[in-house]
């Protein structure tokens, strides 16, 4: 077994490059800065009166500096610098009286007191807040709404449903749930994947969040990582870019997580879904079709049409967003190939022009490997097991935060190669870079690449969305 330490990814910043997003928009500002880009950025608000007055406080509060709470970890929990036209962002929140959509304290009430069971209240408020995003899309347009919920209703939709359930209807029913399957069927029902699956007709991305924001407990971040995480969201969902991968060649490059998702009556009928990006997290996210799983099968595969059908369609697509076609290919799913998917995908590779394709199977490993220090191996860590399967760790001691920033003991990812062009390192350093682009976290050790990671999140949405609607293809719309 050969070992050996990849470079950490550098990013790139408006004036500069780093390989931390919290520093390079601190000193370099934000990637677009010479460009289009969100300098004002209008924002809707929907809640409780009370909770819309402690969100819109402490955005105010995060115009200027929130300090690190751990100075000895300086790199780790950096300073948020704050949110202003003359700060690091170099973009400011925008709104007026007319942009703020209370909900009544009664009409929460009515809908708790009405809801026969958690499915029925989630249904319910949902509609509340979509009422009110619908007003704000048809009368003034802004460009992310913020959906913002107080304690009660967080402790209802996240957590002790059932006993804040009956405590408020005053019911008195013994029924529970007992078995873990029954747990996950009605815990599927989830206020979040709905609220975004039904605001997507209405065009703004939408940002749900607690007013626990505003005075968070020691269970949450501290403040100064809520702030970046919050604002880079905020900014990247009002279409600008915070930060993005530096290339390394000449190349235009694209990168797609393929993954599927069980529809919500869990039967085995699963649908496809593709996610494409190009360095700088531009792209498009495409449904395709259902698929029959048969008797025995262990895990969902395209069809040789289905798979050139999926990713012609989102090669065109990808075309139609950004104008230009891309000269290599690489393609990420989180279970192995069938050769009729390696078939499928190449072909349509080549009825788009594109001559150079990488096809990768990212999946947890159960190998690990031991450093005679204290800590785990470093983040960046690579070992070939063969000439197609390697060993990466994305999560580990990170030289730059001085420290492991994880509580358990890390799991490298496996990356299977069963078609590739490129170097089986330049593949590896390019996932370990893809770790980088989620935009709502600015903490750059991600175990999964966004291409892995944003699948998931999607498929938990669009399984909301009707099979004959069609989807937002924005990732800002998931996030």
């Amino acid at each position: 077994m050969n070992i050996k330490l990849l470079e950490e990814p550098l990013l790139e910043f408006g004036m500069n490059e780093s390989i931390c997003p919290k520093r390079g928009i601190s000193n370099f500002h934000p990637y677009d800065l010479e460009n289009v880009r969100p300098e004002k950025i209008a924002i809707g608000v929907i809640g409780k009166s009370e909770s819309i007055e402690t969100v819109l406080s402490w955005i105010e509060k995060c115009k200027k500096e929130i300090k690190n709470p751990k100075p000895k970890l300086n790199n780790l929990f950096a300073s948020f610098p704050g949110f202003s036209k003359d700060t690091a962002f170099k973009s400011q929140i925008v709104y007026d009286p007319n942009y703020l959509r209370k909900i009544n304290n009664s009409e929460i009430e009515s809908v708790i007191k009405k809801s026969e069971d958690l499915d029925a209240l989630v249904e319910n408020m949902v509609e509340l807040y979509v009422n009110e995003i619908k007003y704000l899309a048809k009368n003034k347009n802004p460009d992310v709404i913020l959906c913002v919920l107080d304690e009660k209703l967080t402790s209802i939709f996240l957590g002790n449903a059932n006993e804040v359930l009956k405590e408020e209807t005053k019911e008195e029913d013994d029924d529970e749930l007992e078995d873990d399957e029954e747990i996950e069927n009605y815990n599927e029902y989830n206020f979040r994947r709905l609220l975004k699956s039904r605001a997507m007709a209405y065009n703004i991305p939408i940002q749900i969040m607690r007013d626990r924001i505003a005075n968070p407990t020691s269970d949450m971040q501290d403040p100064a990582t809520i702030a970046w995480n919050f604002f880079s969201a905020i900014y990247y969902k009002a279409s600008g870019v915070p930060w993005a991968l530096k290339k390394e060649s000449n190349s235009i490059d694209c990168f797609a997580g393929i993954s599927f998702y069980k529809s919500r009556d869990r039967k085995t009928t699963q649908t496809s879904v593709t996610q494409i990006f190009n360095e700088h997290g531009k792209g498009v996210i495409l449904r395709g079709g259902q698929i029959d799983m048969k008797k025995g099968d262990l895990e969902p595969h395209l069809s040789e049409s289905q798979a050139f059908e999926l990713m012609d369609n989102a090669l065109k697509e990808y075309y139609e967003a950004l104008k230009i076609f891309p000269q290599r290919l690489v393609v990420h799913k989180s279970s192995n190939y069938s050769q009729q998917e390696i078939d499928g995908f190449i072909k349509a590779a080549h009825e788009n022009r594109i001559n150079s394709v990488d096809l990768v199977t990212i999946m947890p490993s159960s190998l690990r490997l031991y450093r005679e220090a204290g800590y785990p191996p470093l983040r960046g860590t690579f070992a070939s097991i063969d000439d197609n399967n390697f060993l990466l760790y994305t999560r580990g001691f990170v030289n730059y935060f001085e420290t492991y920033p994880g509580q358990y003991i890390p799991n490298p990812l496996h990356i299977r190669l069963f078609s590739h062009d490129e170097s089986p390192e330049k593949i590896c350093k390019e996932i370990l870079g893809l770790t980088k682009m989620n935009w709502n976290n600015t903490q750059f050790d991600r175990k999964f690449p966004i291409t892995i990671e944003c699948s998931r999140k999607v498929g938990d949405i669009l399984k909301y969305i009707d099979i004959n609607e069609t989807p937002q293809i924005k990732y800002s719309f998931y996030m």
